[in-house]
Formats: structure tokens, C-alpha cells, sequence
């Protein structure tokens, strides 16, 4: 038995890096090396003002809104009845006075300053209706829904056309977060993904408090649902042809959960979801878990499912002990008991197991956050979503009879050689 003193450490301790002590901003992640190197331009010759028109980001949440009992801004740290969808605006400190110059800071390995940035504005469109009613909790009346929704598929369908991508990108973030922090994070990823087709920032209700991790962890999971029927509704009511997830830390629970459920209804026809990317980022879930998944068909439905691992990540060795069980996110030795288990998964197609523990940056802090703090990882997952290129096509290194694949001591050169 985990004594509660024990038990409260760990929680101190588990996924930290999920949020940071100031929630309501951000600093600018490093630039990924695809960027700083050249092998990759994510803006093309597309000018700032075709950008500008192409930046909407857009949030579904299932939070409460704020009341005047709220401190958090825009929207509670408490669960909602309904999926409230609408755009944020984010600002950069010190500002920027040109498009050449944000150009700049996005293709340099170093800066000159720290940038920034904050959520400036929120503007909901309103609640949507995308799962059967639940009859148990009171919703608001249908033509509130059908207002929203047909203004959410408009502006998405608009941003689509104006980006000439008609993919779509859900980021899922991890614990111990308010409103204002992963919808920072999305906008990280929307801007280095060259505003590519539309991007929304799942905001679940997670708690921001380091010692909420198990009552995250059951929110996450009362929330599938939404997520779940967001990803039905853009691929059935927009015009949307793919929907990439990016699931990090317990919201790649989240991520996995969805996925799987539309797997199972895909078998008898029930979900008509158009799934492409599924990454899983620092992944606190159960490996035997994950293969009952792939058992019942979890990659019929989607086009290929990534999953970033590391063996310098101490917040998921913590949460083994809480557990008792290896999680998925982390990358262990290969043994000669355990080689025959990857060389099964190395065989799947669809699957790709990346550790990133030898990547530049990727065990900063308690090595769990290296999608932001390692360019090299950074670099891997924009091109998985960009180009859809496979492991060995972007540079990674895999030996024989191993189920994951490395970044190599000359990632670099490899990457500008491709």
C-alpha cells in the first residue's frame, strides 16, 4: 500500500512538465532543425498577408465558462455540460514589426531574446452538437447547436479553402493546465506546421495543480466522448479530407481512447471518421493495454500511429511505480525475453515506435516535454505530419531485430540529405 505521503510526492512529481507554475504564458519553443538547417521551408513562397489570412486558430472545450466566482480567465478549471467551440489570438513579447522578421525567428537556431507569448483574445462561436444527446444532463435547445455549428463549419471550410490543405489538426494536451496554456502550445505547433489546413487545440478540462494528476486522468476519460464526435464532425460535416491527432502525456490517453473507440465502431459501420496521423507523445499508458488495442483492429482506421518514447523521461518512471507497470512512452533496452515481442511490432506497417532519447534537447528538465524543448524531435513529428514520409525517409536509424527506431549522432547531416 502507497502510503498518502508517498503518494503525494509522486503526484508532485508525475508529468510536471505537463504545465509550468505561470499558466497564462508561454515562451517560444526552439525552432525545429528542419527549419534551421533548410531542409525544410514550412511557409514556401506564401507572403505574410496570405498567412495572416490562414492563422485562425481554433479551441473545443469542454470546459464550464467562467463565472465572476472564476479566477481562471475565458473558461473554468471545471468540467462543462456541453463542446464549446471558437477562435483565440495570440500575442508575441516583444512584438514583431514584420513578416520577415517572425520568418527569421522561425528559421533561427538561436535567438537573440526570449519571445513570449499570451492568449490575447477568445471569441466563442458557441456550443456543438456532435454525440447523441445525453438525456441525463440538461443541453442548451437544438437551434442554439445548429447555429454554432453551421458557423464552426463555415469558418473551417474557409480556412481550408484559404491554406489549400484540406487536412485538419486536433492537438490533445497533457495534465495540469488551465484554458489559456495548451491553446499557447497549439499555436506553437500551427505556426511551425506553416499554418497548414485548419488547427484546433483540444482544451479538456484538466486541473492546474501539479497534485490533480489521477483526477485529470479520470476527467480525460469522461471526455472521449467529446473529443471523439469533434473528430466525427470535421470529417463528415466539413470539407475536410484528413484528421491528424497530436496527443501529449495523459491527453495521449485521451488521443488513444477516441482513436480506439472509432475504431470499433468503424467495424460495423457507425463512425465514418477520416483519421491520418495519430502521434502519442509521452504516453502514461498501460503497454498491455495498448496491444489489446491493436488486437482489435485500432490501425484499420487510421493511416499510421506514432509513438515518441525516451528512456530519460523521469516523469513516466514515476508514474510506473504508481502503476506498477513499463508505460508506453518509454523506450526500454532490448533483451533477448523481449526481441521476439519487437520483432512483431517492428513488422506492422502502420505502426512507428520512435525513442528520442539520444535526440538533441530531449532530456532537458525531467525529459518528458521534448516535443518542445528538443529540436530534433520537434524536427521528426512536423515532418511525419507534413510530408507523411516514413521513419527511414526522414532520417531515423532502426537495427535489426529492434522495434523502435533512433535519431543517429549525425541526424543532422542524414536530415539535409534527404
Amino acid at each position: 500500500m502507497i502510503k498518502p505521503v508517498f503518494l503525494t510526492a509522486i503526484t508532485l512529481l508525475t508529468l510536471s512538465a505537463c504545465g509550468e507554475k505561470q499558466y497564462n504564458e508561454i515562451d517560444l519553443m526552439p525552432s525545429p532543425l528542419a527549419y534551421t538547417n533548410g531542409t525544410l521551408d514550412p511557409f514556401k513562397d506564401r507572403s505574410g498577408r496570405e498567412l495572416e489570412t490562414q492563422s485562425n486558430l481554433f479551441y473545443a472545450t469542454d470546459r464550464a465558462p467562467s463565472g465572476p466566482e472564476d479566477k481562471a480567465e475565458f473558461y473554468a478549471n471545471r468540467r462543462g455540460v456541453t463542446l464549446r467551440v471558437g477562435t483565440a489570438k495570440v500575442a508575441m513579447d516583444p512584438p514583431i514589426d514584420s513578416w520577415q522578421e517572425l520568418r527569421d525567428i522561425t528559421t533561427a537556431s538561436k535567438r537573440d531574446q526570449k519571445r513570449t507569448l499570451t492568449v490575447s483574445e477568445v471569441t466563442e462561436i458557441g456550443p456543438i452538437d456532435v454525440a447523441t444527446p445525453n438525456p441525463l444532463v440538461e443541453q442548451p435547445d437544438q437551434q442554439t447547436f445548429d447555429t454554432a455549428s453551421a458557423a464552426f463549419r463555415t469558418q473551417i471550410n474557409q480556412q481550408l479553402a484559404r491554406s489549400n490543405s484540406r487536412d485538419a489538426y486536433i492537438y490533445i494536451h497533457g495534465y495540469n493546465v488551465d484554458f489559456a496554456y495548451p491553446t499557447l502550445a497549439a499555436k506553437e505547433l500551427q505556426h511551425y506546421l506553416g499554418y497548414q489546413g485548419a488547427f484546433v487545440s483540444y482544451n479538456w478540462p484538466a486541473t492546474p495543480n501539479r497534485f490533480a494528476y489521477l483526477r485529470d486522468l479520470e476527467t480525460a476519460d469522461a471526455t472521449r466522448r467529446n473529443l471523439r464526435g469533434l473528430i466525427e464532425f470535421l470529417s463528415t460535416q466539413t470539407n475536410v479530407s484528413r484528421v491528424h491527432l497530436i496527443g501529449y502525456s495523459a491527453g495521449s490517453r485521451l488521443t488513444f481512447e477516441a482513436a480506439y473507440q472509432i475504431a470499433l465502431l468503424s467495424k460495423s459501420g457507425q463512425s465514418r471518421a477520416k483519421l491520418g496521423q495519430v502521434i502519442l507523445i509521452g504516453s502514461d499508458l498501460d503497454r498491455h493495454y495498448f496491444t489489446e488495442a491493436i488486437a482489435d483492429g485500432l490501425l484499420d482506421s487510421l493511416d499510421q500511429l506514432s509513438i515518441y518514447m525516451s528512456a530519460s523521461d523521469s516523469a513516466l518512471a514515476i508514474s510506473r511505480i504508481v502503476f506498477g507497470e513499463n508505460r508506453l512512452g518509454q523506450f526500454s533496452e532490448l533483451t533477448e525475453d523481449t526481441r521476439p515481442f519487437a520483432e512483431r511490432l517492428a513488422a506492422i506497417d502502420k505502426l512507428a515506435l520512435i525513442d528520442v532519447t539520444e535526440a538533441e534537447g530531449a532530456s532537458l528538465g525531467n525529459g518528458h516535454w521534448y516535443f518542445r524543448s528538443s529540436p530534433w524531435a520537434s524536427s521528426d513529428i512536423f515532418l511525419t505530419l507534413l510530408t507523411g514520409e516514413m521513419p527511414q525517409e526522414r532520417g531515423l536509424v532502426r537495427l535489426a531485430g529492434e522495434a523502435a527506431w533512433h535519431f543517429p549522432e549525425d541526424y543532422p547531416q542524414r536530415l539535409q540529405a534527404r
